[in-house]
C-alpha cells in the first residue's frame, strides 16, 4: 500500500471531514480549496498554521474504496432534514485450538473450536444537523447476545453538549468501550467480561470538547435481548476523560488520554444487568465446581490512560468491582506497526485477582465471554493472560486477518485447588462497513 507522506496527510488530511479527505487524496479536490478549523484555544501554531498531531490510522485512497463507499446510500450535508443514510455492518469469525490442563487430577480440557463470533447488520441515520440514529441487530449464532443489539439516538446542544437516549452499552472500561470492530485482539479480557453490564435501555447526557469528556447516566436492570424495559432499580454511570496533545522535536505528535469511569448498581443482588449474564448451576470445567451465585457487584470503577505515537500505541487499564464478591486486575495492551496500514504486531497482558473461592470465571477459546454461549467455564482467584498476535490489514480497519498464541494461568488456591495451565491459539478475520 502507498503512503503519502506524512507531512502531507498531517497538513491535508487530518482537519478535514471524512469525505473531503477522501476527495483530496484522490485528486478530486484541491486541498487549497478546503477550509481548514482554526487551532483550538492552546494549541501550538506555527507559520499561521495549525500544528496537527499525526494519527498512524490515515489511510490512502485504495482501489476497494469504492464498494465500501456504496454503504452510505445517502449523503447531503446542504439537506436541512436529512444529511446522511448508511448501513452498517460487522462480521467476525472466530478459531482457538489448544487445550487447559487442571491440576489435582481433573481431566484436561479441549479447547478446540470455531465460531461465528459476532454477525451485525444495521443502519445510521443522520437528521435535522444535529441528530443521528443508530439500529444494529446480531445474528451471531445461539447466544444471548442474538437480537437487538443497539437502539440508540443522539442528539446534539448548545456548545458539544449531547443527550444519548434508546438501547446502548454503558460506557466502562477501554476495552468494554471500545468497539468490536476496533478491537485489536480477538475478544475482550476475562475481568472485562465478566463485570461489565448489559447493553440496555438508558439515557446519557455529556460533553466533549477539544480536552475534557464527562457524561452522566441511568441505565434499566432490564437485560432483555430486543427492547428491555425501564425495570428494577437500575444503576447509574458516570465517565471523565482528559486527552491532549504533545510533540517533541523530530518525533510524531503524542496523543495521551486518561479515563475514569464508575458505577453505581442500586440493587448489586439481583440485577440482571450486572453481571449480563447467568451461570449458577453449572459446574467448572476445572474440577468440575459447582457455581453457586452469580457474582454481585454495587460499584464498578474503571480507569487508564491511552497513549500514540507514529507507529506505537498503547492502552493500560486498571478495574475493580466490588460488592458480595471483590474482584480487580489490569490490562496492558501495546502494539506497533511494523508495515504501517499493513501488519500490526499487538500484545496484551491481562492479570485478575480476587480473594473469594470461585471470585473469578470465565472461559477461554472461543468462548472467552460467559454471556456469549454455554462453552466450558472455568473458575479460580487468581488470572493471568499472556498473548502476543498480528493482525494483517487486507483493506484498512474493515477487513483484517487475525492471528496469535495465548498461554493463560488460572490459580484456584481459594478453591479446591485446580489451578488450570492453557495454550491457545487464536486465529479469525474480520469484516465490518
Amino acid at each position: 500500500m502507498k503512503f503519502l507522506p506524512i507531512t502531507l496527510i498531517s497538513a491535508l488530511v487530518l482537519p478535514l471531514h471524512a469525505n473531503e479527505a477522501l476527495d483530496v487524496l484522490e485528486g478530486k479536490k484541491d486541498a487549497a480549496s478546503v477550509a481548514l478549523p482554526p487551532a483550538p484555544e492552546g494549541e501550538a501554531v506555527e507559520g499561521g498554521k495549525q500544528t496537527v498531531t499525526p494519527l498512524t490510522d490515515v489511510w490512502a485512497a485504495s482501489p476497494p474504496d469504492p464498494v465500501w463507499s456504496k454503504a452510505v446510500l445517502f449523503e447531503d450535508p446542504t439537506n436541512p432534514y436529512l444529511q446522511q443514510l448508511a448501513i452498517t455492518g460487522l462480521f467476525h469469525w472466530s478459531g482457538a485450538w489448544g487445550h487447559a490442563s487442571p491440576e489435582a487430577g481433573s481431566p484436561e480440557v479441549d479447547l478446540d473450536g470455531t465460531r461465528t463470533r459476532r454477525a451485525r447488520l444495521g443502519a445510521r441515520l443522520r437528521a435535522f444537523r444535529n441528530t443521528e440514529i443508530e439500529a444494529v441487530a446480531e445474528f451471531a449464532g445461539e447466544s444471548n447476545y442474538n437480537g437487538i443489539e443497539r437502539l440508540k439516538g443522539t442528539t446534539r446542544f448548545l456548545d458539544n453538549a449531547y443527550v444519548s437516549y434508546g438501547k446502548m452499552k454503558p460506557k466502562f472500561s477501554i476495552e468494554y468501550s471500545t468497539e468490536p470492530q476496533n478491537l485489536l485482539v480477538p475478544e475482550r479480557s476475562l475481568l472485562v467480561n465478566m463485570v461489565a453490564p448489559a447493553s440496555t435501555l438508558g439515557i446519557m447526557v455529556g460533553q466533549d470538547t477539544d480536552r475534557w469528556d464527562w457524561g452522566l447516566g441511568y441505565f434499566s436492570g432490564d437485560n432483555d435481548s430486543n427492547i428491555p424495559e425501564f425495570r428494577g432499580s437500575g444503576f447509574l454511570v458516570a465517565n471523565l476523560a482528559y486527552q491532549e496533545f504533545g510533540a517533541t522535536e523530530g518525533s510524531n505528535g503524542l496523543r495521551t488520554r486518561w479515563h475514569a469511569d464508575y458505577i453505581y448498581n442500586f440493587d448489586d443482588n439481583n440485577n440482571p444487568a450486572i453481571p449480563r449474564y447467568d451461570v449458577v448451576g453449572r459446574r467448572s470445567a476445572n474440577g468440575n465446581q459447582l457455581i453457586k451465585r452469580n457474582p454481585a457487584f454495587r460499584h464498578l470503577f474503571s480507569t487508564g490512560v491511552e497513549m500514540d505515537q507514529g507507529n506505537f500505541s498503547f492502552a493500560g487499564d486498571f478495574i475493580l468491582a466490588n460488592g458480595d464478591t471483590d474482584a480487580w486486575g489490569l490490562s496492558l495492551t501495546p502494539s506497533y506497526w511494523i508495515l504501517p496500514g499493513t501488519l500490526q504486531l499487538v500484545g496484551r497482558y491481562h492479570f485478575a485477582d480476587s480473594d473469594d473461592q470461585g471470585g473469578l470465571l470465565g472461559g477461554m477459546g472461543v468462548g472467552t465471554d460467559p454471556y456469549f454461549d454455554s462453552t466450558p467455564i472455568f473458575v479460580g482467584d487468581e488470572y493471568h493472560s499472556f498473548y502476543l498476535g498480528a493482525n494483517l490489514h487486507v483493506y484498512k480497519d474493515e477487513l483484517i486477518i487475525m492471528n496469535g498464541v495465548e498461554h493463560v494461568l488460572m490459580k484456584d488456591d481459594a478453591g479446591s485447588g485446580f489451578d488450570t495451565d492453557a495454550w491457545i491459539w487464536h486465529s479469525g478475520a474480520r469484516l465490518s462497513f
